[in-house]
This record gives structure tokens, C-alpha cells and sequence, in this order.
């Protein structure tokens, strides 16, 4: 049975993934490393020894550090899904003012003989 530190020194490794696969927008990848570094955390904070204490903080200082790291990716990652939506939402209501604009043909002519006729 491993013990704390070698739970959180995994859960250390699979946050570089996780910030790893943030980077590269595999988002399935980071899903399911950060599942796995809360499960390790979970589960080194249970299992925890009073004899450790000075560096289960040190790694828990560590992981705090990962942390933050993922947590300034995810802010980059929304800021930019966000004004992808803002751009799309704008195409969008551009081509809508456009269709709007757009005259029918039928419409058009009809409109000519009944002014000339």
C-alpha cells in the first residue's frame, strides 16, 4: 500500500499532465488526469501520519503550485472559447442583416410592373 507522499508525488506527475494536455486542447486527457489527481489526493489526505507532517506540506505546497498553473491555463482556455462565441455571434447576426437585405428576386420584379404597368 503506498503512502502519502508517494500519492501525492503521482498526483504531482498527472497535474504536468494535465497541465500538458490543457496546453494542447486535449480536453478528454485533462478530464480524466484531473478525476485521477483529486482520487490521489483524496486518498494520500486519508491515509495521512502525523510523522510526515513537514513533507506532506512541502508536496501539498507543490500541488498548490500545479494548481494554480492549471487554473491560469483554464482562465486562457475560457477567455479565448469566449471571444471565439463573441466572433461567431457577430458572423452570425452579420449574415442575418445580410439575408435581410438580400431582395427576392420574385419580389423585385413583381415590384417593377406594378409601378410601370
Amino acid at each position: 500500500m503506498a503512502n502519502s507522499l508517494t500519492l501525492l508525488d503521482e498526483a504531482l506527475r498527472i497535474g504536468e499532465r494535465e497541465l500538458e494536455a490543457l496546453k494542447n486542447g486535449d480536453m478528454d486527457v485533462a478530464d480524466e488526469a484531473a478525476v485521477e489527481r483529486e482520487r490521489l489526493i483524496s486518498e494520500a489526505w486519508a491515509i495521512r501520519t502525523g510523522d510526515i507532517e513537514d513533507e506532506l506540506r512541502q508536496k501539498l505546497l507543490k500541488m498548490q503550485n500545479v494548481q494554480l498553473l492549471l487554473t491560469d491555463e483554464l482562465k486562457k482556455l475560457h477567455a479565448s472559447l469566449k471571444s471565439q462565441l463573441l466572433a461567431s455571434k457577430k458572423k452570425s447576426s452579420g449574415y442575418r442583416g445580410y439575408q435581410k437585405s438580400v431582395t427576392r428576386p420574385g419580389v423585385s420584379i413583381s415590384n417593377c410592373l406594378d409601378r410601370q404597368g
